[in-house]
Formats: C-alpha cells, sequence, structure tokens
C-alpha cells in the first residue's frame, strides 16, 4: 500500500507543477514520452537514485572506515556493493558533467570550474547538444526525471535569468530542478531555484537546505501519483552536504563534541585500521606521506587544537544530518514498495577539500582576500561555527584524513584527490549483499552502467541531435564479482597543470600545485611524472619513476594520446583564468558605456554579470513608488549577511548598509523617511584611496527629488567577492539577506522602475 500523500507533500508537488512555466499549449503541442517496453526478461524497469555527495573523501564515510556516522549509506552498503577503485576527476564541475554524460570531462568542455571557463574546447563548460545526459536518454524512454540541489557545470554568465537555459537541468532532459547553480550554497539562507524561477526558501523556523532537499526530492517521487504512479524515476539528489559551508542544526553538531580530540594524526591511523578490517585496503597498506607544511598534532598548541576539533565536529554533523534526510528519502520508498526495484547509487564528486587552508575559514569568502584569517580570527567565531553567521570550511589536516591512506586531496591529480566512497545496491537486480569490488573504474562509467541497468540503450538523437558515443564503459558485470586491479583501461585526469594516467594498477602524476587553497600559483608545466604502483603501495610513498622508465614513457606516450584526443591542451594553471574574467568584465563595461540600467525588479543575477559597485565608485538613481510610508525592502542588494552592499527603505528611511565578511555592519541612514507616494531617489558611492590593510574611505549621498538625507565618510574594506553563491538583485534580495531580520526573497514593498548604475564619474 503507498503512503498517503500528506496536504505539504501535495503543495510542494503542485507548485512544482505550477512554477514550471508550462502551459496548455505546450502540453497539446509536446506530448509527454510514453514508457518504453521493459528490458529482457519482462521485470519493470527500476528506479534510479543518485546521491551525488560533495567533498566528501574516501575515508570520512563509516562504512569505508571512516569516523563521520552514516548509517543510510551503511545501510544502502549492506544492501549492495562497495567500490575500492573509483576515481573521478579532481574537481566538482568536471566530475558531474562526466558523470552524468558519460563523457570525459573535457570531452564535454568542463575541464576545469565552470566559474574558470575559458573560450577553449575542452573547458568553455557548454556541455555540447551531441552529448546528451543520462536523464536526457532516461527521459526518452519514459521516465520521470528530477533533479534537486546542486548544478554547478554551466557557464556562469548563463546562470541569470535572462539565460540561455538550454544548460540548465531542464534542458539537459530533468523535468524539474530544484536547487542552485553555484559550487556551493548557505545551507540556512540558501538562493533557490524551482526549475527557470527563483523562489524563497519554505518558512521554516528551524530551516536547513538537506532537509528541504528531501522533502522536495519525497513530493516529486509522490506527484507520479497523480497520473502513473508506475512510472520509473530518476532521482539526481545533489546535497551542498558536505561542501563548505558546513553548516548544521546544534544538536547535531553537539553529538560530536569532543569526538575528534585526538587530531588528525591519530585519525589517520584508526581509519586505516578500520580500512584494514574490512578489507577495503590491503593489509600491509601504509599511509601517504604527509603533505610538506602540515603540522603534526602533537605540536599545535592548545588553542589550534580546540579550533581545529571544532572544524572537524562541524563538519561531521553536516554529512550525518544529510544522511538522516538520505534516510527519510529511502523510508518512503519502502513504504510505497519501491525500494527493492531502485538502483541506488551514492558516491562524491572528488577527494576531501583542503581549500580551507592551514587554519581553516570562519567565512569561506575569506579564501581570496589578501590576508586569510588565522586563529584568533576563527576563535572569534568558535560557539557560532556551523551556525547562520558563519560560512565556514575546516582545516586542510582534516581533509588528508578524511582521504586515509591516500595522498593528498581535492583539486590533485594524486588519488587523494580522485579515489572516492562508490555504493551501488538495487535489491532486485544485484544478488549480492555487502560485497567489495576491487577493479578500476572512472566517473565517466556509471552513465553507461545506469543505462544497460535500465535496459535504456543510448539515444541516436537527443532533441533532434545525433549523439556522439559514450566513452565509459559498463560495469554492470561488477554486479556479480569483483574483478583484478590491474584490469582496466588507462584513463588520463588532468586539472590545473595537476595531471596523471591510471593504467593496469598503476599511475603516473605530477605534482604541479598542491597548495589548492592559494589561487596564485603559476608555474610552468614542466614537473617531472612520478610512477607509483598503486596495488602494493596505495598511499604512493614510493616514487618508481627511475626504477622502470619504460613504463614511465609508456604511460607518458598514452596521457599525451588521450589529452589531445579530449581538449585537454593547452593546459593553464587557476590563476591564468583571472586574466579572462578581467577582459570579459572589461569588454562587457564597454559594450554598456559603463551603465547598467534595470526597468524594474529583478533577482539572482550573479557576479560576473552584476554591475561592478564593489570595484568601482558609481551614482545609483531608480524611482520608487511606495503606498505607505513606513515600508521596508530592498532597492538593490549584492551579496549577503557575510559580506554584501544593500540600499533599502527600512521604515521608509534610505539606508545603505555595508557587511563586512565578518558579518559587521556599517550603515548611512537617511535623516528623514521618504513618505507615501513617488520619489526619485539618488545614492552616490565614491572610493577614495586604498590603504595598507585593504579598507578606503567612500563618501555616501543620499538624495530624493534633489533633497540631502545623508551625507557621510565610511570606512569599509570591500571583499573582492562577497561568496560563491551570492546574487545581485533590484527589487529583491535572494539567499542570505543584507539587512538582518529582512526576510529573504521579499519584494520591494511598491514599485520600483527606472533604476541606473551609472559608473561614468568624473
Amino acid at each position: 500500500m503507498r503512503l498517503i500523500v500528506s496536504a505539504a507533500t501535495l503543495a510542494i508537488a503542485t507548485a512544482f507543477l505550477s512554477c514550471s512555466g508550462a502551459t496548455a499549449e505546450d502540453a497539446t503541442a509536446r506530448p509527454g514520452p510514453a514508457v518504453t517496453p521493459a528490458p529482457p526478461g519482462g521485470r519493470a524497469r527500476p528506479n534510479v537514485l543518485v546521491w551525488m555527495i560533495d567533498d566528501v573523501g574516501f575515508a570520512q564515510l563509516s562504512s569505508y572506515g571512516g569516523l563521520v556516522s552514516t548509517p543510510n549509506i551503511d545501510r544502502i552498503a549492506r544492501l549492495g556493493l562497495r567500490y575500492t577503485n573509483y576515481h573521478t576527476a579532481p574537481i566538482c564541475s568536471a566530475s558531474r558533467a562526466a558523470f552524468l554524460t558519460g563523457r570525459n570531462p573535457h570531452s564535454v568542455h568542463v575541464g576545469g570550474h565552470a566559474t574558470a571557463a575559458r573560450d577553449l574546447p575542452g573547458y568553455d563548460a557548454k556541455i555540447p547538444a551531441s552529448d546528451g545526459t543520462i536523464a536526457a536518454n532516461l527521459h526518452q524512454a519514459g521516465y520521470a526525471t528530477f533533479a534537486l540541489g546542486k548544478w554547478d557545470h554551466l557557464p556562469s554568465e548563463e546562470s541569470s535569468p535572462a539565460g540561455p537555459f538550454n544548460h540548465w537541468p531542464t534542458g539537459q532532459g530533468f523535468d524539474h530542478f530544484y536547487g542552485f547553480l553555484t559550487a556551493d550554497v548557505d545551507n540556512w539562507n540558501p538562493t533557490l531555484l524551482r526549475d527557470l524561477t527563483a523562489v524563497a526558501k519554505p518558512a521554516e523556523p528551524a530551516y536547513h537546505l538537506s532537509a528541504d532537499l528531501a522533502d522536495q526530492a519525497i513530493a516529486l517521487i509522490r506527484s507520479r501519483d497523480v497520473k502513473n504512479p508506475r512510472r520509473p524515476f530518476f532521482l539526481y539528489w545533489a546535497t551542498g552536504a558536505a561542501h563548505a559551508p558546513h553548516h548544521a542544526p546544534r544538536e547535531w553538531i553537539d553529538r560530536y563534541r569532543g569526538r575528534f580530540d585526538m587530531g588528525w594524526d591519530e585519525a589517520r591511523e584508526i581509519i586505516l585500521k578500520a580500512q584494514k578490517a574490512q578489507g577495503l585496503v590491503q593489509r600491509d597498506a601504509q599511509l601517504a606521506p604527509r603533505p610538506a607544511g602540515l603540522p603534526t598534532w602533537s605540536s599545535l598548541s592548545p588553542q589550534q587544537r580546540k579550533l581545529y576539533a571544532r572544524q572537524m565536529e562541524v563538519f561531521a554533523a553536516s554529512l550525518s544530518y544529510a544522511d538522516a534526510q538520505f534516510a527519510r528519502i529511502l523510508d518512503a520508498l519502502q513504504a510505497s514498495g519501491e525500494l527493492e526495484n531502485t538502483l541506488i547509487v551514492i558516491t562524491s564528486d572528488n577527494g576531501a577539500s583542503a581549500e580551507g587552508g592551514p587554519d581553516g575559514l570562519y567565512n569561506e569568502a575569506e579564501v581570496t582576500s589578501g590576508k586569510t584569517p588565522g586563529v584568533a580570527d576563527n576563535m572569534a567565531f568558535y560557539d557560532r561555527w556551523g551556525g547562520p553567521e558563519t560560512y565556514p570550511h575546516y582545516s586542510y589536516g582534516w581533509a588528508v584524513a578524511g582521504d586515509t591512506p591516500y595522498r593528498y586531496y581535492k583539486q590533485t591529480a594524486h588519488e587523494g584527490g580522485t579515489r572516492v566512497p562508490l555504493v551501488i545496491a538495487w535489491p532486485r537486480g544485484i544478488a549480492a549483499r555487502g560485497e567489495l569490488r576491487n577493479q578500476f573504474v572512472y566517473v565517466d562509467d556509471l552513465a553507461p552502467t545506469i543505462l544497460e541497468a535500465t535496459g535504456v540503450p543510448l539515444a541516436a538523437t537527443v532533441n533532434d541531435v545525433p549523439q556522439d558515443p559514450l566513452e565509459g564503459q559498463s560495469i554492470t558485470p561488477s554486479f556479480a564479482a569483483s574483478g583484478d586491479p590491474r584490469g582496466g583501461r588507462p584513463q588520463y585526469v588532468e586539472l590545473y597543470g595537476n595531471k596523471g594516467l591510471w593504467w593496469q594498477g598503476w599511475s603516473i602524476v605530477t605534482t604541479h600545485r598542491f597548495r589548492t587553497w592559494d589561487f596564485h600559483v603559476s608555474r610552468t608545466f614542466d614537473e617531472p611524472w612520478e610512477l607509483y604502483d598503486l596495488v602494493q603501495d596505495p598511499g604512493q610513498g614510493h616514487d618508481l619513476a627511475a626504477t622502470y622508465p619504460d613504463r614511465v614513457a609508456e604511460m607518458g606516450r598514452m596521457f599525451e594520446e588521450q589529452a589531445r584526443l579530449h581538449h585537454v591542451y593547452p593546459q593553464f594553471n587557476l590563476s591564468d583564468t583571472v586574466a579572462d574574467s578581467i577582459l570579459k568584465a572589461r569588454m562587457d563595461f564597454e559594450r554598456r558605456g559603463g551603465q547598467w540600467h534595470y526597468a524594474g525588479p529583478v533577482g539572482n543575477i550573479p557576479q560576473s554579470l552584476a554591475p561592478p559597485i564593489n570595484s568601482r565608485s558609481f551614482k545609483m538613481t531608480a524611482r520608487l513608488a511606495m503606498s505607505r510610508g513606513d515600508s521596508t525592502g530592498p532597492i538593490f542588494a549584492y551579496g549577503g549577511q557575510l559580506g554584501g552592499i544593500g540600499f533599502y527603505l527600512k521604515d521608509g528611511k534610505p539606508e545603505l548598509i555595508l557587511n563586512t565578511l565578518k558579518g559587521d555592519p556599517t550603515a548611512v541612514v537617511a535623516h528623514d523617511a521618504l513618505g507615501a507616494g513617488t520619489a526619485r531617489i539618488e545614492l552616490d558611492f565614491i572610493k577614495g584611496p586604498t590603504a595598507m590593510d585593504g579598507s578606503a574611505q567612500y563618501e555616501v549621498t543620499i538624495k530624493a527629488d534633489g533633497r540631502d538625507l545623508a551625507t557621510q565618510t565610511v570606512t569599509y574594506t570591500m571583499p573582492f567577492f562577497f561568496g560563491i553563491s551570492e546574487t545581485f538583485g533590484v527589487g529583491v534580495d535572494e539567499g542570505s539577506p543584507v539587512l538582518a531580520g529582512y526576510a529573504a526573497g521579499t519584494p520591494f514593498p511598491g514599485s520600483i522602475s527606472d533604476v541606473l548604475f551609472d559608473f561614468n564619474l568624473r
């Protein structure tokens, strides 16, 4: 018997249908796909449920020997298989594009992170229409297709309300999308989209994004009840967890209090022992060498230990809390009788992240500041770590522990950056229970595996576009038996100069950039190949390049062949993309003549398309009309409570708010309210010279209908950027609000028109 659909669930499902932008005319012009016949054997096609976890290393889940409790992932591991030799690209955008298309990252133009896209075939972040996704193929075969959570493998300039939308989830084969188009998001105050439209988060006092994503997933699955409850679904559940910001409810953080006081060195030893006991690594496996510069836990001061342990407690809580929300989806499927015929895939997009650097970050946006926070800066947020007043990331020592026994972490081509958990279960289709699989598997193998398991052949055309062959290989034979870790095809890997190739249980790799929190590294690409026998030396502690030069040469030739085939060249440093961004911004400025004009309210504008109010002096003018004289709402807002600029009406008075990355506000408040009626509002924001500490003085003038309402000089340190997920809006402030207490997403309380930002000041 199916569960009774609650009123809340029906409301969410109805919202999806009503906000999708579809019309009755659309429905008659484009009828939905019919369910294709079941695969051979007469069994119904399985549902497919994917949990794409973020920045979780090989050794962080409890079913992989980790110290973070994930009982519901463990539950699925007991139902099926754990893979010990699964590899991804070293960064999220590239891995997700490869996962969804079944092709190599550079082949589908996502060789790096989409925010650092360049106008090169392997890196422009524009997945070709000839490389349709799993969702597009399954949809054509009759599946309902849903994407929830993170979607960050599209060009930044395409993520605004202006589109184009062909690289959004609904343009990539998904019926519905609910989530965010950035690398991460504030879990307490997310900037959310439903299909193509920005929406406010649900008004719940205890709101957290992970729980919201579970609510939405269950509602979408149940929405099939309206017409065809037996229609199979493909659900891509891509939580923000456990990418920074590490956010978790206080009671979940308290569960881990004191659990990591032993530090990262002892944690590595404990994890390795558990991994050996579970058969995840061989009995004689050794820990990877420590990264240069990583201090031993015993050498740290008591304050450092206290801070770093707290950081790991919060990370663990965020992952465990997400696991508990995943359980709700599983329980709903079990109650409806669908869990038995659901193919479940749980994996991470890359290894654990070291982007928090040596001391961690109370606000991830500080990574781009001239002076990143030290221990004292972070300790000021100790009691708030993981709550709404922080946007935190842990110290890189925990990333090293989280990738035990492998070397390095996310963004590197070594095993710590690329070897991650993969759990697959399908109670009706896979007989094995709780077994391990040791053969080499690459991220682009999962799309062909899902298609084969569902009995859906690769479509000849998607949206009338002929399709390229898949580059991954199905691993469905592994459902029945483990394979040889020395088998498999040669496979390249590359990211911003870190490169490598796997073949026959060996790897060649370069150490080009391992301080991944440093975005300024600029080097030539002439590092020598290192050679490791991953079967005998999984921690990559013994470089055998000098011992086996012929193998190095042979594997080096393979890398060159694949690199040229898949558009890896030209290689470049991450820092090289800054010049591209500056050039694009300059061209956009010149195209607009230094003016940004908005006829009325508009929101969800990414920083790449926002007016450069954080880097130039400007004059803003707008026409307002208010029915009341005590209204509160945004005229414009950029950023949020942890770094942002907002120009508001507050109780009828114009007010400019400048928030630092620590969340400290400075306000310039008009001495009079505007009153009801119409007004022409003006804001002058004139920057003075920058001081040695990065601060500057700003001359602020507020006028209404030519009348001075405020003139003040303020000192403010302008952030280089306000945060990965923060956006710009006119008449609306989405996500984390600049004005404390303002309900994000609430529109301006009146009309706003003829808004002009003019940067042509003399």
